[in-house]
């Protein structure tokens, strides 16, 4: 466990691309409780908290033995939405944060560990994780977010471009493997003092134009370590994730049975 720490998982039921997502059953379980029970399990963690903005969600977390905090409906994002928990009295006493995706149903004890650790051992005000890329394809995507690292660890920059770029030749699956090429996992440990700064900067320009909210702290001069961590299964964004992510659950419930019978 690691001690004086609050895992926060944001909860938001309005989503474009899968609509009501935390609520969408996987193998008869909502997409949240399957994220909660990983989290729970990972026995990393002195408390977890659901952070959601709706009521509905609320109630559901609230059957299958989650801890809930209701939050404005009108945060612009997850980090805010943790940001806002961990101010009320009761999580003040708890300097290590970390934001667990509410859409990340098969997150890994080692990969929250990992993050928590950067944060907990004093180097770096955020931890996060990131796995080598698999493919071509997957580099060339830009809904995987790269982020290319310095040699003592610390992010430099994270993108949704092809980072860094093969000028002379495009990599083999040798340099793919290297811990050269990465991709982000959506978990991040902050530093108290760290996240509330975070949410107190305004929109930076390289934000804005990447659509990632993890350049604003970087921009700002907020030291995020990276730790290289085995490849993970993806998350849950689209109904095509949604049906991938219940074939491989029902493979896990029930070994040797074909997930479409």
């Amino acid at each position: 466990m690691i001690p004086a720490s609050v895992a926060v998982i944001p909860a938001r039921l309005g989503s474009s691309r899968l609509p009501r997502k935390p609520l969408h059953l996987l193998a008869g379980r909502p997409l949240l409780e399957w994220v909660w029970r990983r989290v729970a399990a990972a026995g990393v963690f002195e408390v977890i908290v659901v952070a959601t903005d709706s009521e509905e969600v609320a109630t559901v977390a609230r059957s299958f033995g989650a801890r809930v905090e209701l939050t404005d409906p009108d945060h612009p994002s997850g980090t805010d939405r943790v940001a806002e928990v961990v101010q009320r009295p009761e999580y003040r006493g708890y300097p290590v944060i970390v934001n667990v995706q509410g859409d990340e149903p098969f997150v890994r004890t080692a990969d929250l560990k990992a993050a928590a650790r950067l944060v907990a051992g004093g180097a770096w005000e955020v931890g996060t994780v990131a796995a080598p890329i698999g493919s071509l394809d997957e580099l060339r995507d830009p809904s995987t977010v790269k982020v290319v690292r310095s040699t003592d660890g610390g992010a430099l920059y994270f993108s949704r471009a092809p980072i860094p770029f093969a000028r002379d030749a495009e990599p083999v699956a040798e340099d793919l493997g290297s811990g050269l090429y990465l991709r982000h996992l959506g978990i991040y440990a902050y530093r108290r003092e760290a996240l509330l700064r975070w949410v107190a900067l305004p929109e930076g320009d390289l934000e804005r134009v990447e659509r990632l909210e993890q350049l604003r702290p970087l921009s700002a001069g907020i030291r995020i370590g990276v730790d290289v961590v085995a490849p993970a299964e993806p998350g849950v964004d689209t109904p095509a994730d949604a049906e991938r992510a219940e074939n491989r659950l029902l493979e896990t419930l029930f070994p040797g049975i074909p997930s479409h019978v």
